[in-house]
C-alpha cells in the first residue's frame, strides 16, 4: 500500500522552465506587462484536449451503448485539469468531435 501524492505539474513544469532558463538551457523571452510585475514567474498555458461524440457517427445499438455510457462515466469522473494538479486559469479546453463510424451517405441522383 501507498499513499497518493497531490500532482503539482505546474508546479514541477515551471520549476523546469526557470532551471533551464538560469542555466540557459532554453531561452525565454518575456513581454514587458506592468500589470505583472509583482509576479516574476513564468507564463505558462497547459491545453487540455477534450474529445466528445460527434453526431457524424452511425454505428449498431451495443456500440452506441458502450460510447454514451463511456462518455457519461467520464463526465462523473476527475476532470483531467483536476487529476494533474493544474490551476483553472492556467488550462485552455480544447474539444476534439470524436468520429468512430462516419455516417455514409446515398448517393445523390441529378
Amino acid at each position: 500500500m501507498g499513499f497518493r501524492i497531490q500532482p503539482r505539474t505546474e508546479v514541477f513544469f515551471k520549476t523546469i522552465v526557470e532551471d533551464l532558463v538560469r542555466t540557459d538551457g532554453a531561452r525565454y523571452q518575456r513581454q514587458p506587462d506592468p500589470a505583472r510585475s509583482y509576479n516574476e514567474d513564468a507564463d505558462l498555458k497547459f491545453v487540455v484536449i477534450e474529445k466528445f461524440l460527434s453526431f457524424e457517427n452511425e454505428f449498431t445499438f451495443r456500440e452506441g451503448i458502450l460510447l454514451k455510457s463511456y462518455f457519461l462515466l467520464k463526465k462523473l469522473g476527475q476532470r483531467d485539469e483536476q487529476a494533474f494538479g493544474l490551476d483553472k486559469s492556467d488550462v485552455v479546453l480544447e474539444q476534439v468531435p470524436l468520429v468512430y463510424q462516419p455516417v455514409q451517405l446515398p448517393a445523390i441522383r441529378k
